[in-house]
């Protein structure tokens, strides 16, 4: 098997690039926050001079840290700094047509060719992966905003 790795995922592949079915969602702990993939598109600072997030970052959890959240669905695995990266995730890839990056760097403020949508591998986006994997990331967020600092 070989792994292919972008900014935001790692795709699990195998000799006859026939992605593995797998489902599995874990949490690690890292001393300060740090910035996922999305994050730049999620976390948008209140005005040009602020640090001041919005939505804020997340904070830490007492005696584990930061978490940050992994979500592999379809052999493809997610990084999520907070949780609100995850709501973003599956309201762009909930969207029968995915949206024009292009158009989304504009509101955001960025260069298209940095965003996450257009770092997702090709096999990613058809609608019929998109809708399982939309389904599965549903069921996690429902989980992890039960109980955010548990250990998967």
């Amino acid at each position: 098997m070989k792994s292919f790795h972008s900014t935001v995922f790692y795709l699990n592949q195998n000799a006859n690039d026939r992605i593995y079915p797998m489902k599995r969602r874990w949490i690690e702990y890292t001393e300060h926050w740090t910035q996922g993939p999305m994050t730049i598109w999620v976390h948008v600072p209140s005005d040009a001079d602020s640090k001041v997030l919005n939505p804020p970052a997340p904070n830490l959890i007492p005696g584990k840290g930061y978490a940050v959240y992994y979500v592999e669905v379809e052999g493809f695995t997610f990084q999520f700094a907070s949780l609100s990266e995850m709501r973003v995730c599956i309201d762009t890839l909930g969207k029968k047509l995915l949206p024009n990056t292009l158009r989304l760097a504009q509101e955001r403020g960025g260069d298209p060719h940095e965003h996450w949508l257009r770092k997702m591998p090709d096999q990613t986006k058809p609608w019929r992966c998109r809708e399982k994997m939309v389904k599965y990331l549903e069921k996690v967020l429902e989980e992890f905003e039960k109980d955010p600092g548990r250990t998967v």
